[in-house]
């Protein structure tokens, strides 16, 4: 029994040794493109030309998210960190808080309407440029957020439908109808409708469509929004370059418990940028830290995995007004269990003592010589 027991350990070494190896010789390295969309924003006789760059790992990170979506949770589709790069580039053209909204409802009512079964994130929503009320409403209600102005979410259950109302100091002025807002909580929140394909004369804040007007409002605050995400979409108004970042393992193979030291560059200088990095195992992809880069693009991160198996690792860049960002190739990390180390031990010792009692029974158990006599001959 026991001989089968220790036989069954050096098997198990065995195995899982040949698979590390054979893993760690046909792990995949692989590159993903950043997704890009384009917005048109028009100032007076000025338009200009919004350009969207989101890298693979952060849409990966919302496809990977809840996507269950109950009233009492509509909050959480709210993403303004993940969106303020692009909210500050509008921001910067129109400063004026209506003009703002304005601004955010013409980039929102570009993207083609169409009734989505499972609800999305922003980020999921401008990648797949497609949405209805629910998914419009979220992605604005992100970008005006994150911009530190007062926005709800205006629920509509009987309708069915779904916009948001903006905090002005001031009325609108813009609004070409009756202004139509909600007095929640002592503030004023003017409605603006986020559907509507005609995004050059499409709703503006403080105007009502026709089909909502008189209908009961239910107010969703988005106090429970998420405040944090390991990455965010860039944008520009010009041509962005293309960057690249790389990513190494101090080491391919590591005991559970000790330290791997992930380290690369982003191929831009002459500015600290803060890259995200990744883990995967089973399939799901999770952030396991940030770090900043130094000034030639150089960044280094030491992550301790606590649990063994195998691990793909990226990291990821999420680019600037110049660069678009970047993912970069991903790598495998194999981490051996502790029991690993005393079965492969175990077996040694046992192999050792073997040759060891085998080499003293040959000391104490000379080889003996056989005679034979002739057998006597007869005349």
């Amino acid at each position: 029994m026991r001989l089968m027991q220790r036989h069954g350990k050096s098997k198990f070494l065995i195995v899982v040794v040949s698979g590390l190896f054979f893993a760690l010789l046909f792990s995949k390295v692989c590159f993903a493109q950043n997704y890009e969309q384009h917005y048109f924003l028009v100032d007076g006789p000025s338009t200009y030309r919004l350009t969207l760059s989101t890298t693979h790992s952060l849409f990966e990170y919302y496809q990977q998210k809840n996507h269950q979506l109950t009233q009492n949770n509509f909050a959480s589709f709210v993403t303004p960190y993940a969106l303020a790069l692009v909210a500050e580039d509008i921001r910067s053209l129109f400063p004026n808080d209506e003009a703002f909204v304005n601004s955010v409802l013409m980039v929102v009512h570009q993207i083609p309407y169409q009734i989505v079964e499972e609800p999305a994130y922003p980020v999921e929503t401008i990648i797949e440029n497609r949405g209805d009320c629910d998914l419009f409403s979220f992605l604005a209600a992100s970008l005006i957020e994150s911009q530190d102005l007062d926005v709800v979410l205006l629920y509509y259950e009987h309708e069915s439908h779904l916009n948001i109302g903006v905090s002005l100091q001031n009325p609108p002025r813009d609004a070409r109808s009756t202004i139509t807002y909600v007095d929640y909580g002592g503030t004023r929140y003017y409605m603006a409708e986020c559907t509507g394909g005609d995004w050059q004369n499409g709703w503006r804040i403080g105007e009502c469509p026709p089909e909502l007007e008189g209908a009961q409002i239910t107010v969703v605050t988005l106090e429970d929004c998420e405040r944090i995400a390991p990455g965010q979409v860039s944008s520009s108004f010009g041509t962005t370059e293309s960057s690249a970042i790389s990513l190494s393992a101090s080491s391919n193979i590591v005991m559970e418990g000790n330290d791997v030291v992930i380290s690369g560059r982003i191929s831009i200088s002459n500015s600290t940028e803060t890259v995200m990095l990744y883990a995967a195992t089973g399939g799901r992809w999770f952030p396991i830290g940030a770090v900043k880069s130094n000034s030639n693009g150089l960044y280094m991160f030491t992550w301790r995995p606590t649990l063994w198996g195998q691990y793909h690792l990226k990291a990821s860049w999420s680019g600037n007004d110049e660069y678009a960002g970047a993912d970069s190739q991903t790598i495998s990390v194999y981490v051996v269990p502790k029991s690993l180390v005393f079965i492969g031990g175990g077996f040694a010792v046992l192999t050792i003592l073997a040759v060891v009692m085998f080499l003293m029974y040959k000391a104490t158990h000379p080889k003996e010589v056989q005679t034979f006599e002739e057998p006597p001959q007869y005349v």
